[in-house]
């Protein structure tokens, strides 16, 4: 099974009655995408192939593993989601910003962005507590999925999440799930097969969407990683057997010319064990000793490793920031060119973040309406997100300072990655001006009255 796992879709959404079954249906489908997913998230952990390879018991099989796909999903999910993502707008949106913070919407969208480079996709359970007070969940890709419809618009029919459950002793006795629509909840209980045990009555809730939200990480759903596992497969394939290569040398056969160790296998066994304990052999005049050993082309496996390791940063566009080029004294413009192909990716990557929190506002915003009768427009609300680019100050000072009065001061200090909020650091500064002039009058004052005292 590829990366390609399909999109679920279904023609209309199925009478409240008959949705549980529908919905068993496609927990059951949803399994056969599991081993996939279970892959991918066992490679980001360090449980790779390599870690399987079965060798003959005198054979070295040593089995490292060179985890690039932690690597890559930390770093691209960091690079996307480097600080938290802005909301501004010309209306007032402080009721839904009030919310985002209640709900910790920070890191859970750290959290999703990490999912995406894993699996492809990312899912999010938006509720209300006993409290009636917003909550975010993350959903993992192997507990939960969304179905669409099969238009063009591929609007959000249902969406479904579940986890299995045990007895004492460990053994599966069914799953436990929840069925979401646009307008209500449903709890359902299934058998080890997945067959339809029991469900409950639907619960009326106020998010005007399908609360179960799915964050696609690129257009294709794929991870980072994914494009480069065979790459990876033969690094840790190629680094493990420089290790056995050195087993093998210390392993090597002895070879004896011209004399025999011994009359009989005994005795030759005897001799053997001296020579390996002692460490020394004593031969007859015209004897030799050797060993047989492989011959390390070290070089041209050093050549290879390096070849690979580039090809897996190439592919996945995450730079190697252990190499050389990454200087702490490159200008800004070449770090950039350096960076440009994580800069394209994340671009995509940006993008379906965006529709997904897009879709998330939304569903706030309608529960504030009920709730508090806060009517929020979400169609003005700009996100604004900030990539963790390693930044030359100094160039950016300069640019500041040789723009300054062509561009908009709010502009140019947007620009310093060292501050958090433009339009409050030109208030601070502003103030600050303000008090060093009073400072500066008062002082003047207070020294005019000085030298008519002494003038007296």
């Amino acid at each position: 099974m590829d990366g390609h796992l399909p999109i679920f879709t279904i023609p209309a959404l199925p009478d409240p009655e008959k949705l549980p079954a529908a919905a068993a249906k496609y927990i059951q489908r949803h399994g056969n995408e599991i081993e996939y997913l279970t892959k991918l998230d066992a490679y980001y952990r360090g449980k790779q192939d390599i870690l399987y390879r079965v060798k003959d018991a005198d054979l070295s099989n040593n089995k490292l593993v060179c985890n690039h796909a932690k690597y890559i999903a930390d770093f691209t999910s960091a690079f996307l989601i480097g600080e938290p993502v802005t909301y501004t707008s010309k209306n007032d949106i402080t009721a839904l910003t009030d919310a985002l913070a209640a709900a910790d919407a920070s890191t859970q969208d750290i959290d999703l962005a990490h999912d995406g480079a894993i699996f492809g996709r990312s899912y999010e359970l938006i509720y209300l507590n006993e409290d009636a007070e917003l909550k975010l969940a993350k959903i993992s890709p192997l507990n939960g999925f969304v179905v669409y419809d099969d238009t063009v618009e591929q609007k959000p029919m249902f969406g479904v999440h579940y986890y299995p459950t045990y007895d004492e002793n460990g053994v599966l006795t069914g799953y436990k799930g929840s069925i979401c629509t646009d307008t209500y909840m449903q709890d359902i209980l299934l058998s080890p097969s997945h067959g339809l045990l029991s469900n409950g009555e639907p619960v009326d809730h106020y998010f005007g969407k399908v609360p179960l939200n799915e964050i696609y990480n690129n257009a294709e759903r794929m991870g980072d990683f994914e494009v480069v596992m065979t790459l990876m497969d033969a690094y840790n394939t190629l680094q493990s057997d420089r290790v056995n290569d050195k087993e093998q040398f210390v392993k090597a056969l002895l070879v004896i010319k011209g004399q025999v160790l011994g009359d009989t296998d005994e005795e030759s066994a005897e001799t053997y064990n001296a020579i390996r304990k002692q460490g020394v052999i004593t031969l007859d005049q015209g004897s030799d000793a050797s060993f047989l050993t492989r011959q390390l082309d070290e070089g041209s496996v050093e050549i290879l490793s390096k070849s690979i390791s580039h090809d897996i940063h190439k592919f996945s566009c995450v730079p190697d920031m252990s190499d050389e080029n990454f200087a702490g004294n490159v200008s800004g413009v070449a770090m950039k060119l350096k960076l440009l192909g994580l800069e394209q990716i994340t671009k995509f990557k940006e993008r379906y973040f965006s529709e997904g929190l897009k879709y998330r506002l939304e569903c706030i915003a309608n529960v504030l309406k009920v709730q508090d009768g806060a009517a929020v427009s979400v169609k003005d609300i700009a996100m604004q997100f900030t990539h963790s680019l390693p930044a030359n100050e100094v160039e950016l000072a300069q640019l500041i300072s040789m723009l300054t009065g062509t561009v908009s001061q709010e502009t140019l200090i947007s620009r310093l990655p060292f501050v958090k909020d433009p339009k409050e650091e030109i208030k601070a500064v502003s103030k600050e001006k303000q008090e060093n002039a009073e400072r500066m009058v008062n002082s003047m004052m207070h020294g005019d009255e000085h030298t008519h005292i002494n003038d007296v």
